[in-house]
């Protein structure tokens, strides 16, 4: 008889840091086997490939951590019902958690659940909603609260935030005591049901975040109605997604003047970039609305010895699909969110940081003079 798995839905708006609760969650589970599907926009699924990443090296081998393709919502129900009958099936997975996308409602993924009356329950005969989590940025709920002319997108996390049976007020190190005050009593107020945890850097305990919520608590999550508007008088921009993908480095000094530019209408930046003056380190970039983060994440499969590689086809595989002579697998590969109108642009900018022709055909070494206003990096990749 196939086991009913529990399944904790995990949504929130753009750089929320939905992807940094699940990564502390797989570094400290003690439990069973978890599976984690993610839902991303656009053909780079880096919280994915992070979480898998992270899986391997905890030796975690025999948990799951699967993309969503792209699609409809009929597709993705029924690519999700398969997985979900799966790993039911199979009997290894003793958790599933779905990150869903920065753009998306969690609610609508629960309502597939049987829950509710007249709702599909497409997902009921394998899987059973335990929980579902909606991370909250302090800084950014706040500011957009306060915004005037108002913020666009408020009214869009307002209704992430009703369908939650628990909140996570996550970067409360960005905001002082009266910031943080001031969020925990807007979310009280829209969801008074719901449970709230205040947290620096998603740093939620697993037996906490995986806690069942009863079906009670969790069916009125997925009723409760959203807010009225907040009264934007707008509707909300046409959001896109792209990815910028370049093998030539980045002149520090231009990337540093576009990193740290105002682009209004870019929500979220988030990847890897190749610094022609750190030619050893892979750069890790997250860019939200209100907070930017450029650190290292780890050392280029091409500056490591070959007995350094890994061992698994898989592996190999992967690494020689973005590898290009003669710099191997050194690269950009950013994933750009923001207002559909805006994202071309930014491409054409993010082309003006590379080296230019000359400064690419000098010698390696001289790249290392080039004028470099980031902070300095060390091999500690927890940026």
């Amino acid at each position: 008889m196939n086991r009913r798995l529990p399944v904790t839905l995990v949504g929130g708006f753009l750089g929320a840091g939905k992807t940094s609760l699940l990564h502390h969650l797989i570094s400290e589970h003690r439990g069973g086997h978890l599976a984690v599907l993610v839902e991303n926009p656009g053909a780079l699924n880096l919280d994915a490939k992070a979480l898998g990443g992270l899986c391997g090296a905890m030796r975690r081998n025999s948990d799951v951590v699967l993309e969503i393709p792209a699609g409809d919502e009929a597709a993705q129900m029924a690519w999700t019902a398969a997985r979900l009958r799966e790993f039911s099936q199979a009997g290894r997975v003793e958790q599933v958690l779905i990150e869903v996308g920065g753009t998306a409602e969690a609610a609508w993924l629960g309502r597939h659940f049987g829950l509710l009356p007249g709702q599909p329950d497409t997902f009921a005969p394998w899987a059973e909603l335990s929980r579902s989590i909606c991370v909250v940025d302090a800084l950014d709920l706040y500011r957009a609260a306060r915004s005037s002319p108002p913020d666009p997108f408020l009214d869009f996390q307002l209704a992430q935030i009703t369908g939650a049976s628990l909140l996570v007020l996550n970067k409360c190190d960005l905001v002082g005591d009266a910031e943080r005050t001031a969020c925990t009593r807007l979310l009280r107020s829209i969801n008074p049901e719901a449970k709230i945890i205040e947290t620096d850097y998603g740093e939620v305990p697993p037996e906490i975040l995986l806690q069942p919520d009863s079906p009670q608590e969790l069916s009125l999550a997925l009723e409760r109605k959203a807010p009225p508007p907040s009264g934007t008088g707008q509707p909300q921009p046409e959001l896109a997604c792209a990815l910028y993908r370049a093998y030539r480095p980045f002149h520090p000094a231009r990337f540093w003047d576009w990193y740290n530019a105002d682009h209004a209408g870019l929500l979220r930046v988030k990847g890897i970039v190749w610094l022609a003056s750190r030619n050893l380190l892979v750069g890790g970039v997250s860019r939200t609305r209100w907070q930017n983060a450029c650190g290292p994440a780890g050392i280029w499969w091409a500056a490591l010895p070959r007995e350094e590689w890994p061992d698994d086809a898989e592996a190999l595989e992967r690494m020689q699909e973005t590898w290009r002579e003669p710099y191997g697998d050194r690269r950009q590969e950013l994933v750009l969110i923001g207002e559909a109108k805006l994202l071309a642009g930014l491409n054409r900018q993010l082309d003006a940081c590379l080296l230019t022709e000359e400064e690419y055909t000098r010698p390696v070494a001289e790249w290392k003079a080039l004028p470099d206003p980031f902070p300095e990096w060390d091999l500690d990749p927890s940026y």
